[in-house]
C-alpha cells in the first residue's frame, strides 16, 4: 500500500525523515521509503499523520494500531535531533492514552504487543504487569493467555511469581 506525506513535513518533524530523505540518498532522490515490514500499513498511516501533525493528530480508536504507533514512534523517537522531534511527543501520548485504558480485558493484549519495545516504554509495561496481578482471575479467562505464556514463558513465570506472593 503506497502511503503519501509531505517530505518537507516528514523531514521538519523528525531527524529519522530527515536523515532518510536527505540528499544523496536512494529515499533522498526517489522520494519513495520502504515501510518497516514489522509494522502495518495502520500504524504507519498512523505515524505519517501525525508527523504531519507535529504529534497531535488524533490518535487511532484501536489499540493495536495504538500498540504498533508507539513501537513504531519508539523506533524513530531516539535519533539525534537538533530541533523537533514528532516522534518523541506521540510516543508520549499514546503511552498515556493506553495508560488510561488498560484493564483486565486488554492488558495481556498490551503486554503481547509491546513486549518487542518493552525497553523503550518500561513504565507501560510495568502499569500493564500491575493490571495483570491485580485482575489475575479475569486475566485467566482471557484467550490470549496461552499465546502470552507461550511466546513469553519467562514474563509468565515472572507474572505468576509475583501473584504468589
Amino acid at each position: 500500500e503506497r502511503i503519501g506525506g509531505s517530505r518537507l513535513l516528514l523531514t521538519h518533524a523528525s531527524p529519522y525523515y530527515e536523515a532518510l530523505l536527505g540528499p544523496g540518498t536512494v529515499e533522498g532522490v526517489s522520494g519513495v521509503v520502504k515501510p518497516d515490514k514489522d509494522f502495518s500499513s495502520a500504524a504507519h498511516r498512523a505515524l505519517i499523520g501525525q508527523l504531519h501533525a507535529l504529534g497531535n493528530a488524533p490518535l487511532p480508536a484501536e489499540l493495536d494500531v495504538r500498540l504498533e504507533l508507539i513501537c513504531l514512534a519508539a523506533k524513530l523517537r531516539d535519533a539525534p535531533s537538533a530541533g523537533p522531534n514528532a516522534a518523541a511527543r506521540v510516543l508520549e501520548r499514546c503511552e498515556r492514552a493506553v495508560r488510561d485504558s488498560l484493564c483486565a480485558d486488554n492488558c495481556l493484549a498490551v503486554l503481547l504487543q509491546l513486549k518487542p519495545c518493552a525497553a523503550d516504554v518500561p513504565g507501560l509495561v510495568d502499569a500493564a504487569h500491575a493490571v495483570v496481578i491485580e485482575n489475575v482471575a479475569a486475566v485467566l479467562e482471557q484467550p490470549n493467555r496461552h499465546t502470552f505464556v507461550e511466546k513469553y514463558p519467562k514474563a509468565a513465570m515472572s507474572i505468576m511469581h509475583s501473584i504468589a506472593l
